[in-house]
């Protein structure tokens, strides 16, 4: 028996996901990969086992299921997983991000489809889909020499944000007012009544990247308004797309304007700048000046 017939053999002993449409089959894919509070001495699986992963792989599947609601696919999200349409689906996801930033995606939804395939189900996709996309990064990437990542009109684009969807601008406004990262953000916005505090109208224990938490940060009553006005949030995929269609490139600049205007501000109010520097890194939730001074050397 030839190696393609055996191949065959064995995806078709294999499982797919369940569920009739494609939110319930993220759920499935939720559930298979799910392992918190599983002990992992000597395994090396590639289960979910914090919630920081949870969350990745939440993005990496409803990323996913966008593209495949955008380009009509209605296979199970699993036989959907092709290389050809992983192929697409990467050089659109990818567009316009780092080359460090696309390889990190690239890895986790690699190890998010390594997980399920342990879990008995059927991925059709070769992995040399992700390698040889890897590959073609590293071969195209240039140092990164961006200045002038402040937005300058950044509260004018979230005006045109809310006309053209509500829930992306409290998004973009919470980023813009907070300087917190986009994943945060939509932390932020989900479980509002985790982080605020309403006797000092400050937003407290907000955990950051490299489990770090934000010192309180001061929120204005009417963001806190508008956030508990949001019953669902987009995709982040769609909160992308929703902003380049206002101009803005990327989530993450809102991050360096942040960076920059709250630095502008501080040497304006007489701080020395070093001092100005350590609040930033505080607000910033770095763990040193370098990192915020790299983000004002890009703004």
């Amino acid at each position: 028996m030839g190696e393609d017939s055996l191949k065959i053999m064995e995806l078709q002993e294999m499982a797919n996901l369940k569920g009739g449409t494609f939110e319930k089959q993220c759920k499935d894919l939720f559930h298979r990969l799910e392992s918190f509070g599983k002990g992992r001495h000597g395994k090396s699986d590639h289960q979910t086992h914090s919630d920081k992963l949870a969350e990745k792989r939440t993005m990496y599947a409803n990323d996913f299921k966008d593209f495949l609601e955008r380009n009509n696919i209605q296979e199970k999200m699993n036989i959907a997983m092709t290389s050809e349409n992983i192929k697409a689906f990467l050089d659109e996801r990818l567009e316009g991000l780092k080359a460090n930033t696309q390889e990190n995606y690239i890895r986790g939804l690699s190890s998010m489809i390594t997980g399920l395939r342990e879990s008995n189900i059927t991925v059709p996709c070769n992995r040399s889909v992700f390698d040889n996309k890897t590959a073609e990064i590293k071969a195209t990437a240039a140092p990164d020499t961006r200045t002038g990542l402040a937005i300058n009109n950044l509260n004018e684009k979230i005006e045109q944000l809310y006309i053209k969807r509500f829930e992306s601008a409290v998004v973009s406004e919470v980023l813009k007012d907070l300087g917190v990262r986009v994943s945060e953000g939509y932390e932020l916005v989900k479980n509002i009544d985790n982080y605020y505090n309403a006797n000092n109208s400050t937003i407290e224990n907000l955990v950051g990247k490299g489990n770090h938490i934000y010192n309180p940060k001061n929120i204005s009553s009417e963001l806190i308004e508008k956030i508990k006005m949001c019953d669902t949030l987009p995709s982040q995929n769609t909160y992308r797309n929703d902003l380049k269609e206002v101009g803005i490139n990327n989530p993450h600049l809102t991050r360096f304007t942040y960076a920059k205007n709250e630095f502008e501000k501080k040497i304006n109010d007489g701080i020395e700048y070093r001092m100005a520097l350590k609040q930033l890194s505080q607000e910033l939730n770095h763990s040193n000046g370098r990192r915020s001074l790299f983000y004002l050397s890009r703004a």
